[in-house]
């Protein structure tokens, strides 16, 4: 480091704190800083400032009297303050101007003292402005890692308190406690809520679904292969519905046109009726995602029967055995489309759109016809056709659920972004 001229360093030395309240009163105007730094005796955080100040400035003449580059341990001292003003959320390239109006403040001294005193040679000014541009340099990107360190440290301490307290609101929470919980956090509950599931996993889904309602203020919480959306009740479903066909994640389902699928839930009017309205919602995207995959929203009011089905598995098993448990047998036995002709007979109008939508012969619809009828009976009545319509998509239910045992448990709330608004 270039000598600077011993005269510079110990006048600025004697005026250490008049130069130091120069700077932070300088960084009050850069940054809105209020009133805190510029009188004796004001905050705590004004205070702090004038500290900083006046540790970097001694800081600097060390270095210039003893010819070095500042070292880590003293960077990591003067960046302190980049962090401490990470946590107000002020802007980093704010905190960064202001570094630099308090380097503007010395240069000024520095050729003040020059102008001075005549036996120093005018060219120490450049001797001093390379080193303190420098030193500028350096802690500015200390300052920067500082403030970003701090910056990721709210930001995950946030995450967990978001993900505890919807955590707690997804498993039945309620009371003015928890209400008082998620306004310390930042969350602004303002009901009624209609909630809402969508298929999508991971965070770059979560994002996409965020970007998409970012005028909505909605608020996200990531589960384990979905998200679930609490949106005022007063947006339209079909607003939110169209707006993400705009701007969806990434495709989640295959062989149908769907590139993401969203089941509309009930409307939770307070904060203990949220977990059964997510639930409704949860099951409703179940059903919607085994029983209709080519469709991509589902509602959670039309799909009331299917959704009992999943809070009554043992039911269920026990109506689709009664009703067309020798049907099955019969087609495991012997290998036979029973299941699949039945189906095909109850959804198309007469032998003849099944037999075609089957791709056989009409004689041999028939001949299955028969063997289905010994089977299950017949279905000419509306509330047998009903019937066995329900019991082959209880069938479907279970068999894609039993596939899927593991995840058809209870979904945990992971550790993500929960929130949105976006503002």
């Amino acid at each position: 480091m270039p000598s600077v001229s011993p005269i510079i360093i110990e006048s600025l030395r004697r005026r250490v704190d008049r130069v130091a309240r120069l700077m932070a009163i300088g960084m009050g105007r850069a940054i809105p800083l209020g009133d805190t730094v510029p009188d004796a005796g004001g905050s705590a955080f004004g205070s702090e400032v004038l500290a900083a100040c006046r540790d970097g400035l001694r800081t600097l003449l060390a270095l210039w009297a003893e010819e070095r580059p500042p070292s880590t341990t003293e960077l990591r001292q003067l960046a302190r303050m980049g962090g401490r003003l990470a946590s107000t959320g002020m802007p980093l390239d704010s905190i960064l101007r202001a570094y630099r109006v308090a380097a503007l403040v010395i240069w000024q001294h520095v050729v003040e003292m020059v102008r001075v005193h005549p036996e120093v040679a005018p060219q120490s000014v450049l001797t001093a402005v390379g080193p303190l541009f420098d030193y500028l340099d350096a802690i500015s990107v200390a300052v920067s890692t500082s403030y970003l360190e701090t910056r990721e440290r709210i930001r995950r301490e946030q995450d967990r308190h978001h993900d505890r307290i919807f955590a707690e609101i997804l498993a039945g929470g309620g009371g003015p406690e928890l209400t008082a919980q998620a306004l310390a956090a930042g969350i602004v509950l303002d009901f009624p809520y209609r909630v809402l599931a969508i298929e999508a996993s991971g965070p770059d889904a979560e994002a996409a679904i965020a970007t998409a309602w970012r005028t909505q203020r909605v608020h996200l919480v990531l589960e384990q292969g979905s998200v679930l959306a609490l949106a005022p009740a007063a947006t339209k479903p079909e607003t939110l519905v169209r707006l993400l066909g705009s701007a969806g994640p990434e495709p989640t389902t295959r062989g149908g046109p769907a590139t993401w699928r969203i089941a509309i839930g009930g409307v939770a009017s307070s904060l203990d009726t949220v977990a059964p309205a997510a639930r409704g919602a949860r099951d409703a995207l179940t059903v919607g995602r085994i029983l209709w995959p080519a469709e991509r929203v589902h509602r959670a009011s039309e799909l009331h029967l299917y959704r009992v089905w999943l809070q009554d598995l043992p039911g269920l098993r026990e109506f689709v055995e009664a009703t067309i448990g020798t049907l099955l047998e019969r087609q495991r036995a012997r290998r036979l489309p029973l299941r699949e002709t039945l189906e095909a007979l109850l959804t198309h109008e007469g032998p003849s759109a099944a037999a075609r939508a089957l791709g056989i012969h009409r004689h041999t619809l028939l001949y299955r016809m028969e063997r289905i009828e010994r089977l299950v009976g017949t279905w000419e009545r509306a509330d047998h056709r009903l019937r066995l319509t329900l019991a082959l998509q209880g069938a479907r239910l279970l068999e894609a659920l039993s596939e899927a045992a593991p995840a058809a448990e209870p979904a945990a709330v992971l550790p993500a972004r929960p929130l949105v608004p976006v503002r």
